[in-house]
């Protein structure tokens, strides 16, 4: 490598740190080592290490990946765009920067270069400040993209933190083996969300005397927004004890705790249901939730209107009751289940509802969601929206 007469008449640039950098030069003469180490240093790197040719640079290489490899094009044994050539066939190296340096400015030579996997190039007789400049760019490249690689596993380290714990929010196995234990009413659930993380949410409340509450709440939007608002929504539920005789008034109070919590335009559509397994009766109210299908002697639809929760505290819900005894069966699912489209366009309708019911009624009634979600779940990937399916049956009333 050879310098022109203003080599070293350059100034250290001071606004990127490059001390933590490592670069790796393979030049078979002392002399454009000698030159590269004094331009590296003007150029802020402290870090430096040397190879003679091209084995012994993929040899350093093999040690630990540096941040910049510069390298002369003309070398004995394995010349420069050999030695480019195999740092890019490892797939671990496809993103390391290498500057070659080369006598030659052709087009055929530069397209030679590129050909070989070089990032950039620079010609001798080398100018510092543009060598510099050059080191600086590639380096300040490197550290943004090892910044933003780092920010993206904190972040998914957090999403999977986060996700942990919104499925900890959901009701624990053991609850519902109780429930199943003391009323005979069993549960099954498929909780799906979208991404990392979901806007849906459900919760059983076991008010003991053979009643259960049941609830399953979908908040618009779905990922990191939508997940605090399950959080929001969650802590406010544990403050207010619902009253097993009255949904409505249960639903009311979350309204009027959400309409203070949430964002504006921000809001959740919710089912909230009490099961009376000793008198066999189903007492519900809603806040503008999918239909959910009941069935007792025929199958049918729930009334589920009702203003959502979160957008006036002037919203009024009102309680319904429905026969609920020993066989009943009753499907609650957010609207991913009928808004998700099959490859040939068809969305889920009502009727489809209505017989996934009563085909999965006449199943045993051990283990219904896995028959019925199978062929969903395969016939329409990927779900856009978070998607979460109960499954309540009740069975008869332990002795």
């Amino acid at each position: 490598m050879i310098a022109d007469d203003s080599t070293l008449e350059t100034e250290q640039e001071t606004s990127v740190d490059l001390s933590d950098c490592r670069v790796l030069v393979v030049d078979d003469t002392p002399s454009g080592r000698q030159l590269m180490s004094a331009l590296l240093g003007a150029a802020g790197v402290r870090t430096i290490e040397f190879a003679r040719d091209g084995a012994e640079g993929l040899a350093e290489i093999e040690k630990g990946v540096p941040d910049l490899v510069i390298f002369d094009i003309a070398m004995p044994d394995m010349d420069g765009a050999e030695f480019c050539r195999r740092l890019r066939a490892d797939e671990r190296l496809r993103q390391l920067p290498l500057l070659a340096v080369t006598a030659r400015d052709g087009a055929a030579d530069r397209s030679a270069i590129f050909r070989a996997g070089a990032t950039d190039f620079i010609t001798t007789p080398i100018h510092g400040a543009e060598l510099i400049a050059r080191v600086r760019s590639h380096l300040e490249n490197r550290l943004l993209i090892r910044s933003l690689q780092e920010h993206v596993k904190l972040m998914q380290w957090e999403l999977e933190l986060a996700r942990y714990m919104q499925e900890n929010l959901l009701p624990r196995p053991e609850t519902l083996r109780t429930i199943a234990a003391t009323t005979g009413l069993s549960v099954s659930s498929h909780f799906q969300p979208s991404s990392e993380l979901g806007g849906d949410l459900w919760a059983v409340h076991p008010f003991g005397d053979g009643r259960t509450g049941v609830s399953i709440v979908d908040f618009a939007g779905h990922g990191l927004a939508a997940a605090l608002n399950t959080f929001r929504l969650h802590a406010l539920m544990s403050e207010i004890l619902p009253d097993p005789a009255d949904p409505a008034g249960f639903l009311t109070l979350l309204n009027e705790g959400l309409v203070e919590l949430l964002p504006s335009g921000q809001f959740a559509t919710m089912f909230f249901a009490v099961i009376d397994s000793r008198q066999g009766v189903l007492t519900f109210a809603a806040a503008g939730s999918p239909k959910p299908v009941v069935a007792n002697h025929d199958v049918s639809f729930l009334d589920s209107s009702g203003l959502p929760l979160g957008i006036t505290t002037e919203a009024r819900y009102e309680n319904r009751k429905v026969p609920f005894p020993e066989g009943s069966v009753l499907l609650l699912y957010s609207d991913a289940l009928t808004e998700s489209a099959d490859r040939s366009g068809h969305c889920l309708g009502l009727p489809d509802l209505a017989a996934m019911v009563a085909a999965g009624r006449q199943r045993d009634s051990g283990a219904p969601m896995g028959p019925l979600l199978s062929r969903f779940l395969m016939t329409h990937a990927p779900i856009v929206d978070d998607l979460t399916v109960l499954w309540l049956r009740q069975g008869p009333l332990p002795l």
